[in-house]
This record gives C-alpha cells, sequence and structure tokens, in this order.
C-alpha cells in the first residue's frame, strides 16, 4: 500500500478533504474547453479542466484514457485532485468495459471485500474514504475498492451520460469518441464525431 508522508488515517485532513471533494462531486460543473485526444504510440488520454459557476476548478482535472486498438472497450474516466502542486490523484474513477478483470483488496464494506468485476465498475469516493486506510492513503493507490455499474452502459453515449449523471457535469455528453482504430474488414457505419465513417461502438 501507498502511503502518504507525515500522515495517519482517519486524521482531521481525511475529513476535510473528504468534505472539499463530495462539495465539488455534487456542483455543477462543465468542461473549461473541448476535449481532446492525445494518441501517444496507441495509448489515447485526455486531460481536461473543469468550470463550476463559471470559475475554472484550481487543483481539478478530468481525465479520459483508451486504447487505440480496443474500440468500445476499456475506457478509464476520472477525476484528479492535486493535494500539492503537480502530483494528481483519483478521487473518484469509472472503468467501462475493461479488458481485464478488476479485483477489490480486503477493505472497506464486506460485500466489496476481494470482488473481481470483468464488467464497468466505479472506483467512487464514498466507497474509498471508508476504507480503513483512510482517503489519502486510498487516492494514493489508486483507488483500490470499486463496486458494479449496473445496467451496464451499451454505447459511448450511454456511458457518457451516466459520467456526467454521475459527476454533475453538464455537458459530458460533448466528449468525442477516442480516435480508436477499426479492422478494415468492419463494415462502415455512421460517421463519427471526429468526421470519419467507420462502425460506432455497441
Amino acid at each position: 500500500m501507498v502511503t502518504t508522508p507525515d500522515y495517519q488515517p482517519g486524521s482531521d485532513d481525511d475529513a476535510d478533504l473528504l468534505l472539499r471533494l463530495s462539495a465539488i462531486l455534487v456542483a455543477g460543473k462543465t468542461l473549461t474547453t473541448q476535449v481532446r485526444w492525445v494518441d501517444t504510440h496507441g495509448d489515447l488520454r485526455f486531460t481536461a479542466t473543469l468550470d463550476s459557476e463559471g470559475v475554472t476548478v484550481e487543483g481539478l482535472t478530468l481525465f479520459g484514457r483508451a486504447s487505440a486498438s480496443l474500440p468500445g472497450t476499456a475506457v478509464t474516466f476520472g477525476l484528479r485532485w492535486a493535494k500539492t502542486p503537480g502530483r494528481y490523484d483519483h478521487f473518484d474513477r469509472l472503468d467501462w468495459k475493461p479488458s481485464h478483470v478488476h479485483n477489490n483488496k480486503g477493505l472497506g464494506a464486506p460485500e466489496w471485500r476481494f470482488r473481481p468485476f470483468q464488467t464497468s465498475h466505479h472506483h467512487s469516493l464514498v466507497l474509498n474514504a471508508a476504507t480503513e486506510v483512510g482517503l489519502l492513503n486510498a487516492m494514493a493507490d489508486n483507488l483500490p475498492v470499486a463496486e458494479p455499474v449496473i445496467p451496464e452502459p451499451a454505447n459511448w453515449e450511454a456511458i457518457l451520460a451516466l459520467v456526467g449523471e454521475r459527476w454533475n457535469i453538464t455537458d459530458l455528453i460533448n466528449v468525442p469518441y477516442p480516435p480508436w482504430q477499426y479492422d478494415i474488414l468492419q463494415r462502415p457505419g455512421a460517421a463519427s464525431r471526429r468526421g470519419e465513417v467507420k462502425e460506432r461502438p455497441s
């Protein structure tokens, strides 16, 4: 487990941070600028700042990750917080149709301990703040506890709608498809938001 220097689980730092991040989660938010995916050797990512009441929220970023070779699967969305300059940790994360099984650690609520998930799952602030290690340590350990997303979001629009609702980001539905690489044998479908002709994932 990764630990934070000079920090004791259950300290006032946890309580103060939980209050602040909970307030950020429920506040109405919008994207500061249009999201643009960056392709680094097949690893697709974006980071974006968010506004609330017309002001950019300091220390908060929205993160997205996908694989160019895995259309319609293995997408991660995360909210990140900078407790110190240059150090960002997730405080809420959602994995859509992961390509690998996620196994919960033996932490937090008994019903989720050691549970494996092959389907979409949510590493929520609430679940991880309630673990024995404390919120700061859970964030430093990339939010080790998750619960399944039911029902499974069927397509890109569905996962954007779900994440936008859970995080109260009203225009998240405008995030474009990742620039996935499609097999040339796939039959053409509707035009994507990037203006290319390809079949959209189901």
